[in-house]
């Protein structure tokens, strides 16, 4: 019985899933080369603008499709290796400042994402699509 409690409680902090697309949300923090995090798009949604600003001061947030397996650890979304993120530079999420100018990224360019690093892959006029490494 008491390892079955521990196994829930395991399954229920990190959860592991792989799907064709999944609409999430881009963290870019200050002046940032890159992306401090990947949110779902539903969590960010469910939150009021006030509450995001408190729990991301000084960041700016972009719409953008993960595709490929990934696990959820608290709010933050980690994609597993190989996965592609399309972020649409234009779409941002609550405000229009730019933070994140994808003007300077090249095919082949390296970026943090999260904890981890992307590879961009394509950078046409609002759309930058990394793989994640």
């Amino acid at each position: 019985m008491v390892f079955l409690i521990m196994a829930s409680m395991v399954l229920s902090h990190a959860q592991s899933k792989t799907t064709k697309e999944t609409k999430v949300i881009l963290v870019v923090e200050g002046t940032s080369d890159g992306i401090a995090q990947m949110v779902l798009f539903n969590t960010f949604e469910k939150m009021k603008s006030k509450e995001i600003y408190v729990k991301f001061p000084n960041c700016q947030f972009y719409i953008g499709l993960l595709q490929g397996r990934y696990e959820v650890e608290e709010d933050k979304v980690i994609p597993s290796k190989d996965s592609t993120i399309i972020m649409y530079t234009e779409q941002h999420y609550l405000s229009g400042n730019t933070l994140l100018s994808s003007d300077g990224f090249l095919a082949g360019d390296q970026m943090n994402l999260g904890s981890g690093r992307a590879k961009v892959i394509s950078n046409k006029k609002g759309e930058l699509i990394l793989k994640t490494q």
